[in-house]
C-alpha cells in the first residue's frame, strides 16, 4: 500500500500557482489500510506513501530539505487517527458513509502538524527561509481539504465495494 502511494504521488504531484504547494493523492491507500487493517497499518503505510512526495516537498521541487520528511510524518499521523477513529466507532460495521467524516476528522490531527511544521519548525531550522515559507501552511491546508475530502469518498466507494472487501480479506488471514 505504501508503494501504491508513491505510485499515486508520482502521478499525481502537479504544481499550483504556489511554490511547495501541489496536487497529492498518495494518501489513499494510507486510509484503504486504516480501515481495513488498523491504525498502525494506516501509520505504517503513511510513512512509507509519504516518501516520494517527502522528497519532492523537501529536495526536488520544494526548498524544505530534511523537513520535506514532515510529509511522511503527517500522513502517518493521518493514517493513525483514521484507524483509531474506524476502530473505536467500529465504522467497518456500519454503513461505507460513515467512512467519510471519519477521513475528514482524522484530517484535524494532520493539519495541527502541517501549522505546526510551518509555523514552528521552519522558523526554527530553516530561518533565512521563514519569512517566504511560513505562511504556506494556509494555501496547504486549502488544497489538502480539498484532496482528503475527494480521497474520503474514494475510500467509502472502495470499502462498500464487496469485491475489494474480499479481496482485502485475503491479505489479513495471511
Amino acid at each position: 500500500m505504501g508503494a501504491l502511494g508513491n505510485v499515486l504521488a508520482s502521478l499525481t504531484i502537479a504544481p499550483t500557482i504556489f511554490q511547495n504547494v501541489a496536487l497529492d493523492l498518495s494518501s489513499l491507500p494510507v486510509f484503504v489500510a486504516a480501515v481495513f487493517i488498523g491504525p498502525l497499518a494506516g501509520a505504517l503505510t503513511g510513512l512509507i506513501a509519504g516518501l516520494l512526495p517527502s522528497l519532492f516537498f523537501g529536495f526536488l521541487g520544494g526548498s524544505l530539505g530534511l523537513l520535506g520528511f514532515s510529509t511522511s510524518l503527517g500522513k502517518a499521523i493521518h493514517g493513525l487517527a483514521v484507524g483509531l477513529i474506524v476502530k473505536a466507532l467500529r465504522l467497518t460495521d456500519r454503513s461505507t458513509l460513515t467512512l467519510i467524516p471519519a477521513v475528514l476528522i482524522g484530517f484535524i490531527p494532520e493539519a495541527l502538524w502541517i501549522i505546526a511544521t510551518f509555523s514552528l519548525l521552519v522558523p526554527l531550522f530553516l530561518p533565512n527561509l521563514a519569512p517566504f515559507i511560513s505562511g504556506l501552511w494556509a494555501p496547504i491546508l486549502v488544497k489538502a481539504t480539498f484532496e482528503v475530502a475527494v480521497m474520503a469518498f474514494f475510500t467509502s466507494t472502495v470499502a462498500g465495494h464487496r469485491g475489494f472487501r474480499a479481496f482485502v480479506a485475503t491479505f489479513k488471514a495471511v
